[in-house]
Formats: structure tokens, sequence, C-alpha cells
């Protein structure tokens, strides 16, 4: 769950906790940010939560559920890039905590996968 701060500018350790759930989101090979059931990265602000981002002052670590199908060098990729300048000079630690579902199968796949009795 992600609950978009609702001050434009929601600064921890010197990063944009708002900017950096927006340009995670904004990846092709993301379908959101994610908390998981026991915990996980998440900011806390007066009154609000952001979740799938934690910013530490060496460190920002995301969460998130990926697209199927993107390798998950790609995803990791993907979100460095975007973050490279909103977190300058931190590490960005990227958790692959879900995947979406794949796309259904074609008729060829699911002829070839049934069992014959």
């Amino acid at each position: 769950m992600t609950t978009a701060p609702t001050s434009p500018v929601a600064v921890v350790n010197g990063v944009d906790v708002a900017a950096v759930a927006a340009a995670v989101e904004a990846c092709a090979a993301v379908a959101g940010l994610l908390v998981g059931p026991r915990g996980g990265p998440a900011t806390y602000l007066p009154g609000q939560q952001v979740g799938g981002v934690r910013v530490r002052p060496h460190t920002v670590e995301i969460a998130i559920r990926a697209r199927w199908g993107v390798p998950a060098a790609e995803v990791a990729e993907q979100i460095r890039h975007a973050l490279r300048a909103l977190a300058p000079g931190r590490r960005v630690d990227v958790v692959i905590a879900d995947l979406t579902d794949p796309p259904p199968a074609g008729p060829a796949v699911r002829k070839a996968t049934q069992w014959k009795q």
C-alpha cells in the first residue's frame, strides 16, 4: 500500500520521498510499490505513510511489484536510473517482493501442456 504524501515536499535525509515514489512507479517494469504483510520498507511522515520506500543516510530501499517477464536485473536498472538524480551518492537496494500475473497462455501453449488421459 502506498499513500502519497499530501505535502508537496516530504524530505527525509535530504531525499524527496514523494519524488522517489513517483519516479519508481513511472518505471515501465514496475507495477507498484509494496509493503509486505510482515512489514517492509516504508517512510512514515506526520499522518501519512509512503509504502515501499525507505531512505537512510547512505541507501534508499525500494520494494516493488514487478511486471511479469522483465528480468530482475532490468527492473533494478530502470529503478536505479530513475533515482540517480533524486538520491545522488546513495546505494539503491531493490526488493522485488511480488510479480504481476503472467499473460494467459495462447491455444498452442495450452494444448501442449494438457495431460493426455
